[in-house]
Order: structure tokens, then C-alpha cells, then sequence
């Protein structure tokens, strides 16, 4: 009888530890429904891939901060190649020195570095832009009604900006206006934050933009830093 009891007992610990066996030890769901394992699994693979995609996400980061600095500053090769460090005349560098507080005016032919000066010091002010004022005069022309015109000229007598290459592009009346009206605004708050690079001194820009709008350049500028850039064009070694 004792011995009947005993291996009814042993019988029934076997069939419980077999019952238990069936059961995962972390979740306490029946093996067959457990996810443990896969959940290591994918934890394991996870880890070994965290390197691998931390390496792709700072690469995408870098690639959005290299477009949206190349737009900021005027193309992907200002980005690359517009820096400080690469811009040998020091001396204008220096004298642009109190930018964004005060204007200057960089002007001489081609190649002599205007751009690349003004780009060098635009790094350094992160709401900076860079624009030509065929691209203002669109972006004027393009607005649907009165309030976003007097928005986007407002914009632009605010910003701190590079005016680049001025009378290079063909000056229509409604370009010499818009041109006129940011300039007027920019003197008469006394704004600072402006460069403009052109291959021609103020005053025969005035035949091109108009006496006017020159006028309100020099005004905002002053003789002290209107600087005339001469020397050989690095594009070509002339």
C-alpha cells in the first residue's frame, strides 16, 4: 500500500515537472506561445547592429546639415571650399570683422574672392542667406496677393543676407523697385547684416539699378567699408 502511494507520488511529481516543462521559466506562458526567445533574439540582433546604425544616422545627419548649410550659404562648393582657412587675403577677412552689425560692400572683377570672403563670414551667423536679386524679384513677382508681397520684402530688408553678384543680371523697373524698397527700408531703420558683392564700384552700379537704390547702398555701407578686391582670378591663375 505504501509503496502504491509512493510511486502514485513519484508519478504525479514526474507528470508536474513535465506540465512545468511546458511553461517558460521567464513569461510563464506555455512554450508554444512564448515570445522570450524571440524577444532575445531580436534584443541580441539589435545590439549587435546598434554601431552600424548609429554610424548610418549621424551619416544622414551630416548629410541634411551639409544640404541645408550648402543652400544657406550659396551652392556646395561655398560650403566646401569657402572657408577662412582657405581665403589667403586675411586682410579683408579683417576688415569685415564687425559684420553683422555694419554693412560692407565688396566689389572688383572676377575671381578676386568677393564671394568667398563674404561666405567665410556669413558661417559664422546661422540665419544668414545668400541671394541673387533676380531670385528676390521672383520670389516678389510670384506672391498671390498684396500682404505676401509686403511679407517677402519685409523679409529681406530684415535679413541678414549676401547680396551677391549685383549687376551682373538685367535690371527691370519692377526689379529696381523691389531693390529700391528693400534697401529704403534697411537705411531707414539703420539695419546692419548686409553684403553685397558686385564687379563694379557704387557709382556706376547706379546706371544699372538706378541712382536711387545706389544711393541708399552707399548710405548703408559708407566709405569706410566699401572695398575694392583686385588681384589675379584664382579661377583661371590670370
Amino acid at each position: 500500500m505504501w509503496a502504491s502511494a509512493e510511486k502514485l507520488a513519484t508519478d504525479w511529481q514526474k507528470k508536474a515537472e513535465e506540465m512545468m516543462a511546458l511553461y517558460c521559466d521567464g513569461c510563464g506562458a506555455l512554450k508554444s506561445h512564448c515570445k522570450c526567445a524571440e524577444i532575445a533574439a531580436r534584443k541580441a540582433y539589435e545590439e549587435k547592429m546598434r554601431p552600424v546604425w548609429e554610424a548610418e544616422r549621424k551619416k544622414r545627419e551630416h548629410e541634411i546639415f551639409v544640404a541645408n548649410e550648402s543652400k544657406r550659404l550659396g551652392g556646395l562648393r561655398a560650403f566646401e571650399d569657402f572657408t577662412a582657412e582657405k581665403y589667403t587675403n586675411k586682410a579683408v577677412l579683417d576688415a569685415l570683422k564687425n559684420f553683422p552689425d555694419e554693412n560692407y560692400y565688396l566689389w572688383g572683377k572676377a575671381g578676386a574672392g568677393k564671394t568667398h570672403a563674404a561666405v567665410a563670414i556669413l558661417r559664422n551667423n546661422p540665419d544668414a542667406v545668400v541671394v541673387r536679386m533676380g531670385q528676390i524679384s521672383r520670389e516678389v513677382r510670384s506672391c498671390e496677393t498684396p500682404e505676401d508681397e509686403e511679407s517677402t520684402i519685409e523679409k529681406y530688408a530684415k535679413a541678414i543676407i549676401l547680396l551677391d553678384d549685383l549687376g551682373s543680371e538685367k535690371a527691370t523697373e519692377f526689379l529696381q523697385n523691389v531693390l529700391f524698397e528693400i534697401m529704403d527700408r534697411r537705411w531707414q531703420n539703420k539695419r546692419g547684416g548686409l553684403i553685397i558683392t558686385a564687379n563694379m564700384s557704387i557709382d556706376k552700379l547706379g546706371g544699372i539699378i538706378g541712382d536711387r537704390t545706389a544711393s541708399r547702398i552707399a548710405g548703408l555701407v559708407g566709405s569706410k567699408n566699401t572695398l575694392e578686391l583686385s588681384g589675379k582670378d584664382y579661377r583661371i591663375g590670370a
